[in-house]
């Protein structure tokens, strides 16, 4: 690994999201955003389920001419008025519920669709002779659908269940009041609905399953986390979704380098390394090893920028942040992560390891000629740095604590008179105040020259 990227990028299946926090306290959280969203589904509906249900009752009647000049109100009339009565009641019922809580739990949830299901089986029995039952099936497939779209496949799943019973029970009530009914050729049209009913569960769900992948990748991206791109391979039959995902693994590359990599120096940025450095600590748990951490500033800096200009000072950078990558072996990371700072990861590398290479290294920057500027000025250039090393499994915290001990490295060469290295002993740590070299939040651009 160099400066640019992750010896751990690999394609992933995204069927698990990684997030921080207890099993518990992220179960609260997703509930809580689910209750939320569910309430404002079923806040921002409630009118229009009352105009269908209006609609529907006006419809009812007018098919059966229950509506005209010197009609009477029948028992059939009476139980439409009643069931879209008594169903208007029920949603607001539920709507006044959810604004107080201003959320809807699943049962809520449950019970709202339940209704649902009442109103279209209780209108059907109420104004529809057996032969046409099966509207209430066609009533259940737009529930179920609402269902499945804005609420998921389990709410999806209970209303099937609910449908079926509801067409069973009518199919049993018109058997019990005499009316002729094949049983049969019912029995035969429920498993038709219900079986073209489970495919479009089953369908959508992976289709919001597939989206929700999707969705973590990008949520990763947003926290620059770009090791993980999108498997196409799982997809047994490419549709929409799988063009999606292969244009993001398209840009993934373009992504990870504008948002880990220094523009100035090509080596990884702050964020960058912190990744690299997270993945290197977990591999050093695994393996039990330890590893290196090198904190690097170039001596005098802010002269250069004074003397010669801004444009040369980048030179310069660039001419080290090169030096540095080239010194490194495959596995290693280099990163700019401040305005004259640098880091350097060594994997596998302990104490005397990483003490020579850190001053070969400075030999290198003091040997190098640097010719910069427009009159082709040679400039001196000198860096000092701090060496902190440790393993995961006897340093606690180790990504904090070998920041803090190569920064205090670094203070110690920069005491001793700049252009030479000190590793982090516990002489060091209360040896003077020290500088803060690299922020865990943001790179800082010392003043320290």
């Amino acid at each position: 690994m160099n400066g640019h990227s992750s010896g751990d990028d690999a394609s992933v299946k995204m069927t698990t999201r990684t997030r921080f926090g207890s099993r518990h306290e992220r179960d609260e959280t997703d509930n809580g955003r689910r209750d939320l969203a569910a309430g404002a589904v079923l806040l921002f509906h409630w009118r229009t389920r009352i105009f269908t249900a209006l609609a529907i009752g006006v419809l009812q009647l007018g098919l059966l001419h229950r509506i005209g000049p010197g009609t009477g109100i029948d028992r059939t009339t009476e139980g439409v008025l009643g069931t879209v009565a008594g169903y208007l009641l029920f949603v607001c019922g539920v709507n006044l519920i959810v604004q107080r809580r201003r959320r809807a739990s699943p049962g809520i949830v449950t019970l709202a669709l339940f209704g649902d299901l009442v109103f279209i089986h209780a209108l059907t029995l109420t104004a529809t002779t057996p032969e046409h039952y099966e509207r209430a099936l066609f009533g259940t497939v737009v529930v179920m659908h609402v269902a499945n779209f804005y609420f998921g496949r389990r709410q999806a799943w209970r209303v099937v269940q609910f449908g079926i019973a509801g067409y069973l029970g009518l199919i049993t009530a018109a058997v019990a009041f005499g009316a002729t009914v094949d049983v049969a050729e019912e029995v035969w049209t429920l498993a038709l609905c219900a079986t073209g009913i489970s495919l479009i569960v089953m369908q959508s769900s992976n289709v919001r399953r597939r989206l929700r992948t999707i969705v973590r990748l990008f949520e990763h991206a947003e926290q620059g986390d770009f090791s993980r791109e999108y498997d196409a391979s799982a997809d047994s039959r490419p549709d929409a979704i799988t063009r999606v995902g292969l244009a993001y693994n398209a840009v993934r590359a373009q992504l990870a380098n504008m948002v880990l990599t220094d523009p100035l120096t090509g080596c990884l940025n702050r964020r960058g390394f912190d990744q690299a450095l997270t993945r290197e600590i977990g591999r050093a748990t695994r393996a039990g090893n330890e590893f290196a951490l090198l904190a690097i500033d170039l001596d005098h800096f802010k002269r250069v920028n004074d003397t010669h200009g801004h444009l040369a000072g980048d030179d310069v950078l660039r001419i080290v942040g090169s030096l540095l990558v080239k010194a490194v072996r495959a596995g290693d990371v280099v990163a700019r992560v401040g305005g004259e700072e640098f880091a350097i990861l060594l994997a596998d590398t302990g104490i005397a390891g990483a003490q020579l290479f850190a001053n070969r290294l400075c030999e290198e920057v003091r040997c190098y000629p640097f010719v910069i500027g427009a009159d082709g000025a040679r400039v001196p250039i000198t860096t000092s740095a701090g060496v902190a090393v440790g393993s995961p499994r006897e340093v606690p915290d180790i990504a904090e604590t070998l920041w803090s001990r190569a920064d205090e490295a670094l203070y110690a060469a920069k005491r001793g008179g700049r252009d030479c290295v000190r590793a982090w002993t516990n002489d060091i740590k209360h040896s003077g105040k020290h500088i803060t070299i690299m922020s865990r939040s943001e790179p800082h651009f010392s003043a320290q020259t």
